[in-house]
């Protein structure tokens, strides 16, 4: 009797050993931190680049458009007044790292751009997503328009480049939060208004509440931060905007009012002379951003 009872203790132990190893490893699996997903829609929130890189495999194409000031009923309140148009495509190459390349209407910009994830929020351990974006941009026009102080046209007069860090984070499924700290170098910049001022810095600050699974309330701000010596006149302001978010999983549209005519990020930050305070003036336009996502890979 004594044998079949160790016998059978044996065995129970046999068959309850893998099972314990087997409920150790779901354990371990539920536990283990995971990424945060969809701290933003997509990498685009009104003027501002997100944290977001677009998915390793997938093409992402955007329209974005800036109507005029909301100044007259006669055009519609900026509807029918000069617009600015950029066309965007991008792709992610790996999980991490995105490029893309765009053309803006006003100024002929042509760009390069390249975004890398540095860290991504998870579920615990990592609080927060870091992603550095920049690009260079190419002016076109006549050469004639391009002359530096001595009068003379060196190719280089064209580039422009931008370089920012961004910070977010993902409360809930409800609030993202996300601040920026960005540097733009123009090789050439207008004698009488930004003399010198070939380097300059900011902060952005963007936000995210989603009230319903597909819509969503932006806000957008920029500020110029070593510009207080520059003539007042040429002096680049800061910038608000705020708008909503439609989205589709793989398309979203942004509808917003801001007070920077300027898409490209260089150029919505730093050639903004538009005071979102004095209502008195005609400063603010409506924009909307279209994107679409393809997916060619993973």
């Amino acid at each position: 009797m004594k044998n079949i009872v160790i016998k059978i203790m044996a065995l129970s132990i046999a068959f309850a050993a893998p099972m314990a190893l087997f409920a150790q490893d779901d354990a371990t699996a539920v536990l283990a931190p995971e990424v945060v997903k969809a701290t933003f829609e997509n990498n685009l929130l009104i003027n501002n680049q997100t944290v977001q890189t677009h998915d390793k495999g997938f093409m992402e194409m955007a329209i974005q458009h800036r109507f005029g000031l909301i100044d007259k009923p006669s055009d519609i309140y900026g509807i029918y007044a000069p617009s600015n148009i950029r066309l965007y495509i991008g792709y992610g190459l790996t999980k991490d790292l995105s490029i893309g390349g765009a053309a803006t209407k006003n100024k002929q910009l042509y760009d390069f751009s390249w975004k890398y994830a540095i860290l991504r929020q998870k579920t615990s351990g990592m609080p927060i997503s870091l992603t550095y974006f920049g690009n260079m941009a190419i002016k076109g026009g006549k050469s004639t328009t391009l002359m530096n102080q001595e009068s003379t046209f060196k190719k280089a007069n064209r580039l422009s480049y931008y370089n920012e860090i961004m910070v977010a984070r993902k409360f809930n499924s409800h609030l993202s939060i996300q601040a920026g700290f960005n540097y733009v170098h123009y090789n050439m910049v207008d004698s009488a208004s930004l003399y010198k001022h070939h380097d300059m810095y900011g902060f952005s600050a963007v936000a995210r509440y989603k009230f319903s699974p597909q819509g969503s309330f932006m806000v957008e701000y920029d500020h110029p931060l070593n510009v207080s010596d520059i003539n007042a006149k040429y002096r680049p302001l800061p910038n608000l905007g705020l708008g909503v978010e439609f989205s589709t999983g793989y398309h979203q549209f942004q509808i917003f009012v801001c007070n920077t005519n300027g898409i490209l990020s260089q150029e919505a930050k730093y050639t903004n002379l538009n005071d979102f305070k004095n209502l008195g003036t005609p400063g603010y336009l409506i924009g909307f951003n279209i994107t679409r996502q393809f997916g060619f890979g993973e």
